[in-house]
């Protein structure tokens, strides 16, 4: 039987970066480590948002750990949240916030070690399996729109 979460229990929060190279048509994606948890599944950089901190917040603090790189607020475009099982049926008690950082060029990010791995992919030509934020992304057609 599935837990109930409390009334007083806030919604597991996450914060992801679609990052977007115009000149190559390319989006930067890792691939998750064997010291964590969905090993060998690509993802959008990001991760948890703590109870004290903003979702754009969480996300500069994310890239600086994941990738080594240290972003101004005003380079993050949000594109949107989603919460619940509205938009999708794997989301459950969560709120996934996304945000679009586009670069200059196809910049080599300082992988931590949650990843093993990264690569720049054409929308066309994404790797498969995915965690479940990155999934949903896609599902939602983020990477397409912002591509388009």
């Amino acid at each position: 039987m599935p837990k109930e979460r409390s009334k007083h229990t806030p919604p597991k929060r996450g914060a992801w970066a679609v990052i977007y190279c115009p000149a190559t048509g390319r989006f930067l994606l890792g691939k998750r480590s064997s010291a964590v948890n969905n090993s060998g599944t690509w993802n959008l950089f990001g991760g948890r948002v703590e109870c004290d901190e903003e979702p754009s917040s969480a996300l500069l603090r994310e890239l600086a750990e994941e990738a080594g790189w240290r972003i101004k607020p005003k380079h993050l475009n949000k594109l949107g949240r989603v919460a619940g099982l509205k938009k999708s049926k794997r989301v459950g008690d969560r709120e996934l916030y996304y945000y679009l950082l586009k670069v200059d060029k196809q910049l080599a990010p300082r992988l931590n070690r949650e990843h093993s791995s990264y690569g720049w992919f054409k929308h066309k030509r994404l790797p498969g399996k995915y965690n479940l934020p990155t999934a949903v992304a896609i599902e939602l057609g983020l990477l397409k729109n912002v591509s388009q």
